[in-house]
């Protein structure tokens, strides 16, 4: 019984190897063809006639780049936490902020280890987008301010992500508008069973609740 256990070890050794390299590979080819995306984008994004069109096209360009960069950061290294892949989408918003003294800052007060990767790359993706849109509209020009990434517990089923800034009042209504952004956002939020958070009247606070409950985290 010992001998065979012996031999089957370096064989499941080798197949558990064989499914990593595999997987790794298809995770570089993914990133590539989301990379070859990008370059299509804003080839055909200079072609477009209007100001509009290429408009457009930067945005859904801007989207699929963070896409490939997230896929790429959540492969990189092991195991993934919510609070590093969340700290690595701050930093590689920070050369937008930063010409405009714009700060991003994250605080954890819960580790959310219960959260399985797809949710937290999910996770990345709409605080890269309430992020952005604050860099874009929360600020006038020229005046600097901060956002705020927090992770926290909420009950006990519960992981909430809020992100806040100081920066303007939001305008009439426009904290639930549906335009391409938020309409992403909500999508994102529902496809991971996670609920999206308006601000309430006089905060400027989004809030995305993930339940833990059931979960089982598959490394």
């Amino acid at each position: 019984m010992t001998s065979s256990m012996s031999i089957m070890a370096p064989t499941l050794r080798m197949a558990a190897q064989g499914d990593d390299l595999l997987l790794r590979e298809t995770n570089h080819r993914c990133t590539n063809d989301l990379q070859l995306v990008v370059s299509l984008l804003a080839l055909q994004s200079k072609r477009a006639a209007s100001l509009e069109a290429r408009e457009a096209l930067a945005d859904v360009m801007e989207r699929v780049a963070v896409l490939a960069r997230t896929r790429t950061a959540m492969h990189r290294e092991r195991p993934q936490s919510l609070e590093v892949t969340l700290q690595k989408v701050c930093e590689a918003l920070q050369p937008q902020s930063e010409p405009r003294q714009i700060l991003i800052s994250l605080e954890a007060s819960h580790s959310a280890d219960e959260l399985p990767p797809t949710h937290i790359i999910t996770l990345a993706l709409v605080v890269n987008e309430l992020i952005t849109n604050a860099i874009k509209h929360a600020f006038q020009e020229g005046k600097s301010g901060t956002i705020k990434v927090s992770i926290r517990k909420n009950g006990a089923d519960d992981v909430a992500i809020v992100v806040d800034d100081d920066g303007l009042p939001f305008p009439d209504a426009a904290s639930s508008s549906e335009g391409l952004g938020m309409g992403l956002v909500k999508r994102l939020m529902v496809s991971i069973g996670g609920l999206f958070i308006p601000p309430a009247s006089g905060s400027k606070a989004f809030e995305l609740r993930v339940p833990v409950k059931g979960i089982r985290r598959i490394s």
